[in-house]
């Protein structure tokens, strides 16, 4: 009420001292965490008026304004269509491949957020935003980097147009590998969770057959742990998926862990777990 956010707006975009910039932008977000904080950003245009601040030498100041739009986001729907028309998702497309591996998680994280909207998606997807997920995959060194950019592209294959570029650009493969021993358990959530939306299409359901990914799926299915509920839970439904394609059923009927595992977890605690461990079973078991 007595005009802070836009006092922060306007030292946060305009400042000459990065200290300055720092502390508006820290408070920023703070007060985006807050209802009468995102309101106050929403009357003072906060989203349009720091958009410059994502070019901001200083990388605490670009960290603390990407903390206070994903916190923005997180608000009301208004929130969320105010980075929208500030057309923030193609600019964050070009931002995930170019920022600085400490950064890049946050910027997918926003992103993540604005393909949420409609319009959103469409600006995204018309920045090339399946191909950045992709090369963020199989480029990157980071394991948030990887988690982030497996989790954005698993959201945005919900659309049809996505998935198949994903299909063609080679997503089955980068997200297969990241099913592999060694990785970490969050980012072999993120991949498992990706491959369950891309193999919803006959075409990735043979690709990941190709690329070597069953496998490694049966291998988290039998290793994955009832604390790894997320991990376990977008294996079983992924299994579940691509099992329909004979070559698929075939590697997962020889394995001598499979259907054990998938019986184990079938009589667990975890009821949803339970119910996926039997939908996968039965998929497993079905014959023509």
């Amino acid at each position: 009420e007595a005009g802070m956010v836009a006092v922060l707006n306007s030292y946060i975009s305009s400042s000459e001292d990065a200290g300055t910039r720092e502390r508006a932008s820290k408070a920023l977000s703070i007060a985006a965490m807050d209802a009468v904080g995102r309101q106050s950003m929403l009357d003072h245009g906060s989203a349009s008026s720091v958009a410059a601040a994502l070019d901001d030498t200083n990388v605490i100041v670009r960290c603390n304004v990407y903390d206070a739009l994903i916190n923005f986001s997180r608000g009301p729907i208004p929130c969320l269509r105010a980075i929208i028309a500030a057309k923030y998702a193609s600019v964050l497309v070009a931002k995930a491949a170019n920022e600085v591996p400490g950064v890049q998680p946050l910027v997918l994280r926003l992103l993540y957020s604005c393909i949420k909207d409609d319009s959103g998606l469409d600006d995204a997807l018309g920045a090339s935003a399946v191909d950045t997920c992709i090369g963020l995959l199989e480029l990157s060194n980071s394991r948030d980097v990887k988690k982030e950019a497996a989790t954005t592209l698993g959201f945005l294959c919900f659309s049809d147009m996505a998935k198949m570029e994903a299909i063609k650009g080679g997503a089955v493969g980068a997200l297969s590998l990241l099913l592999a021993a060694g990785q970490a358990d969050t980012v072999q959530a993120a991949a498992a969770g990706a491959l369950m939306t891309v193999t919803t299409t006959d075409e990735a359901k043979k690709s990941i057959v190709d690329v070597g990914g069953v496998l490694p799926l049966i291998a988290l299915l039998s290793e994955s742990t009832d604390a790894q509920r997320l991990l376990r839970l977008n294996v079983l439904k992924t299994i579940a998926n691509v099992v329909v394609n004979p070559r698929a059923r075939a590697l997962l009927r020889e394995s001598e862990a499979a259907l054990p595992t998938l019986c184990e977890i079938e009589e667990g605690d975890d009821a949803l777990v339970a119910k996926h461990a039997a939908v996968a079973k039965a998929a497993l078991l079905w014959e023509p």
